[in-house]
């Protein structure tokens, strides 16, 4: 296998295609050089603030758990249960009125009645809104609530059809989040019923309920309190029974959920990747010669021009990169390249791809001499497997960051750094491809003249919105791409252009762990990373890697990540 400037044209050059995800015309430089004269400046390469679609807004919507799913549903739940708790009780109190009773008994239950309503008016409200339904106001009312709506077992007798009420109670509790909650009721309404059964069953007091158990023998009463007993406490495990499940079904889609995303976006990379092997052919140069090297097939075809695999007289293989006739036209160009080549021959590092010559001022076509690689590169690796084994996320992104702290202290950032861009060589060692996008920092212009140089996905904010562009831009793409990693998804994408660099520039990320498992410390970090703002990123991308690395050992890391860094 060969790099990806060796072995066929970047995916995001190529003129159309018509997916959204990863890997689209949206995410290329050539779609920012064309995009529309609204979306940028006339005469630089400064992009202006674009604005959201209602595509794009719906695409970066948090997505619940399933236990706040379940809580949703509590609220119209519970709205409608207090509604009848607190209407239907006063239909009771005037039932009382008509049918009479033990006056005691009956002054107790309207008591105990009126504490039940105001209880549920109190617990209306609450549900009202989902930021007022909090778990110990609540609890307490319901606590009250359950206390009061005892009183009715007195008046009406324990062993009437009164108990009912008391079920239906224990199981809209015990559906809902709060165990301490559902269970305080249980017992509540458990005890209650026993402590005033076993009393008349005893002989101890008399059942002055206008249902009266007195027909009843003990043995009768005895079986009937057991029987009570268990369809209350079976209320309660219904309850939560129902609950786990509906949890357990909900998650369960949700994983579905993911795995269908998942493939969606392997689906997506393997469409870029078949349109970029159907562009592999001869070129105009096959079997001419150019400086020390023998060009034979074409490998790649860029923005920028051609990569030809090549043999010098000695054998030694390698992939030259040449600059395309209609770029040779620009004399600034020619010399920006040069200037730039040089600078990344210079860049000496295990991590970056090696520059064995660049053309001479006198060559009839600028081109660069590079070491040839053996392997596949990142986004080939993320076709297939999707998401990359921990240890290896830890090695690759420990390489590339020694490979990018060698270029920070040359004083170049890479610009466009992404998994095309980052090579396995070998099997063991991860190397930086590519630097021929690069800028020195503080320089002026791009090799694409026009086009602001870099890809969104992984595009540090200040970058897509035309600003200084410094070694921290690298640092946001590395924690982009270990994103793109660990969860399986790219930070954002968009319909368009304008959608995805809207995205880019003013929208947080999915949290990680929504999308797979990913520890709240390495999320921290990713966090940091990718900060919109670029003061509050690590000040490299080795002191990136080496919190990374700490994090995904299961370490303390000591880091302040930015609020509000995640839907």
């Amino acid at each position: 296998m060969l790099p990806e400037r060796q072995r066929e044209g970047d995916p995001e050059r190529l003129a159309s295609v018509d997916d959204t995800e990863v890997g689209t015309q949206a995410a290329s430089p050539h779609a920012l050089a064309e995009a529309p004269a609204a979306g940028r400046t006339t005469a630089s390469t400064d992009i202006l603030e674009p604005k959201p679609s209602a595509w794009a807004t719906a695409s970066v919507r948090p997505v619940p758990t399933a236990g706040e799913a379940l809580d949703r549903s509590d609220l119209p739940r519970m709205r409608m249960f207090h509604l009848f708790g607190a209407t239907a009780p006063l239909g009771a109190i005037a039932l009382s009125l008509l049918i009479g009773g033990d006056r005691l008994a009956r002054m107790l239950f309207w008591a105990g009645i009126g504490l039940l309503v105001l209880c549920n008016v109190g617990l209306v409200w609450l549900a009202s809104k989902p930021e007022r339904w909090k778990t110990v106001p609540v609890g307490v009312l319901w606590i009250i609530a359950t206390i009061g709506a005892t009183s009715a077992l007195y008046y009406f007798g324990p062993f009437s059809a009164v108990v009912m009420v008391q079920m239906l109670g224990i199981v809209f509790i015990a559906l809902g989040r709060s165990q301490w909650t559902a269970r305080s009721v249980a017992g509540i309404c458990i005890g209650g019923h026993v402590a005033l059964a076993v009393p008349i069953i005893a002989g101890w007091i008399d059942d002055v309920g206008v249902l009266t158990s007195i027909v009843a023998g003990r043995d009768q009463l005895v079986l009937a309190e057991m029987l009570i007993v268990g369809f209350l406490l079976s209320g309660y495990a219904l309850g939560r029974w129902a609950r786990h499940t509906s949890a357990t079904a909900l998650a369960e889609l949700q994983s579905a959920m993911r795995v269908i995303g998942d493939q969606q976006q392997a689906l997506s990379e393997h469409k870029d990747d078949v349109a970029r092997q159907n562009r592999v052919n001869e070129g105009r140069w096959t079997g001419q010669a150019m400086g020390s090297y023998r060009l034979g097939l074409v490998l790649g075809r860029g923005a920028m021009g051609e990569v030809y695999e090549a043999a010098s007289p000695d054998g030694r293989s390698a992939a030259v990169k040449l600059l395309n006739a209609r770029s040779t036209g620009s004399t600034s160009l020619v010399e920006r390249f040069h200037r730039e080549m040089a600078v990344a021959g210079r860049l000496e590092s295990p991590h970056i791809v090696k520059v064995y010559e660049i053309s001479p001022v006198e060559a009839p076509v600028p081109y660069i001499a590079m070491e040839r690689l053996h392997g596949t590169d990142l986004a080939t690796r993320l076709r297939t497997e999707n998401r990359l084994p921990s240890d290896e996320i830890v090695l690759m992104i420990d390489q590339v960051a020694r490979g990018l702290e060698v270029a920070r202290l040359a004083g170049v950032v890479h610009r466009d750094l992404k998994p095309h861009n980052i090579f396995l060589h070998e099997g063991s060692i991860w190397k930086i491809l590519d630097f021929g996008v690069s800028k020195l920092m503080d320089s002026e212009g791009t090799l694409t003249g026009e086009g602001i140089v870099g890809t969104p996905q992984y595009m540090a904010p200040e970058q897509a919105s035309g600003g200084q562009v410094t070694h921290l831009a690298d640092v946001y793409a590395l924690g982009a791409i270990a994103y793109r990693c660990l969860t399986g998804r790219t930070p954002f994408k968009g319909k368009d252009l304008n959608e995805l660099v809207y995205q880019v520039v003013h929208t947080p990320p999915m949290r990680p762990s929504l999308l797979g498992r990913v520890p709240t410390n390495v999320e921290d970090v990713l966090a940091l990373a990718m900060a919109k703002d670029p003061r509050r990123r690590f000040p490299s991308a080795l002191a990136f890697a080496q919190a990374f690395v700490t994090a995904r050992r299961g370490r303390p890391v000591s880091i302040d990540p930015p609020p509000n860094a995640w839907t």
